[in-house]
C-alpha cells in the first residue's frame, strides 16, 4: 500500500498543496500579463465592441482579450492534444496492465482523468458561465443553456492525467516535472481561443492535480474495482 504524505497542511498533505501551488502559479505568471490588455481589447464579433465589464471575475484577474489561436495554439492542434494524450495513455494502460510501475500508474491517471471530467462537468452545469467568446463580461454566471466555461475541462483532463506520474516518479526521474507543461500549454491554449477564462483554467489545474493526487494514492483503481483482484494483464503478456 502506498504511504500517503505524513506532513500537511492545514489539513491537506503538503504534496497536494505544492502540487496545486506550482501549476497555477506558474500557469498565473505565463499568462497574466497577456491577459490584463482590456484597454485594447478587440471585439467578441467583427464590428462589434464588448458592451458591459471586460475585466472581474471572482479573483478579480479575468479579463477579455482579442482571439490569438494560431499555430500551435489552434484549436485543430488543442484538439490533436487532447487525442494523442489520450491514446498514449490507454495504449499504456492497456499494453503494460497492473502488472509494472508504469502500467499501474497509467490506470491510476485513467482514475484520475474520468473522476475529474464528472467533476468538471458537474461544476459546469451548476455556474453556467459562458465563454468569453459568448460574452466578454468575466462577471456572468449563471445564464443557463449551454454556457458551460467553468472551469476549463481540457486543462484540468491534461493536469489529472500528469499528476500521478509526477506523484510517483519525481523521487528517481525529476524530469517527469517537464509534464506540467502539457496543462501549462492547454490552459494558455484555450485562452487563446476564447474558451475559457484565466480563473476557469486555473481551477481546472486544481481540479485536475487534486484529483490525479488522490488517484495516486488508491491501491485499486474505481475502473478496475469490478475486476477479480484489481488487476489487469495487459495485452503484451496475452499475446
Amino acid at each position: 500500500m502506498k504511504r500517503l504524505a505524513r506532513c500537511t497542511l492545514r489539513g491537506q498533505p503538503v504534496g497536494l498543496v505544492l502540487l496545486e501551488l506550482v501549476l497555477a502559479l506558474v500557469l498565473s505568471m505565463i499568462v497574466l500579463p497577456g491577459r490584463a490588455r482590456a484597454d485594447s481589447i478587440g471585439a467578441a464579433s467583427p464590428g462589434a465592441a464588448p458592451s458591459g465589464p471586460t475585466t472581474g471575475g471572482f479573483l478579480g484577474i479575468d479579463s477579455f482579450d482579442e482571439r490569438e489561436d494560431r499555430g500551435l495554439y489552434s484549436r485543430a492542434n488543442q484538439k490533436r492534444v487532447d487525442v494523442l494524450a489520450l491514446t498514449a495513455l490507454f495504449g499504456a494502460a492497456l499494453w503494460e496492465g497492473t502488472d509494472s510501475a508504469a502500467g499501474r500508474t497509467s490506470w491510476h491517471a485513467i482514475d484520475a482523468v474520468l473522476t475529474t471530467a464528472a467533476t468538471t462537468e458537474a461544476l459546469k452545469r451548476l455556474t453556467s458561465r459562458p465563454r468569453p467568446a459568448n460574452d466578454p463580461n468575466p462577471n456572468a454566471w449563471g445564464q443557463g443553456g449551454r454556457n458551460r466555461s467553468f472551469p476549463s475541462g481540457e486543462t484540468a483532463m491534461m493536469a489529472a492525467m500528469v499528476t500521478p506520474f509526477i506523484v510517483d516518479y519525481h523521487d528517481t526521474d525529476p524530469w517527469v516535472w517537464g509534464l506540467v507543461a502539457a496543462p501549462l500549454y492547454m490552459g494558455a491554449a484555450r485562452m487563446k481561443s476564447q474558451g475559457h477564462w484565466l480563473t476557469d483554467v486555473l481551477a481546472g489545474a486544481a481540479i485536475g492535480a487534486t484529483e490525479g493526487y488522490f488517484a495516486a494514492h488508491r491501491d485499486i483503481p474505481f475502473v478496475l474495482r469490478l475486476s477479480p483482484g484489481g488487476v489487469f494483464v495487459g495485452f503484451h503478456q496475452r499475446f
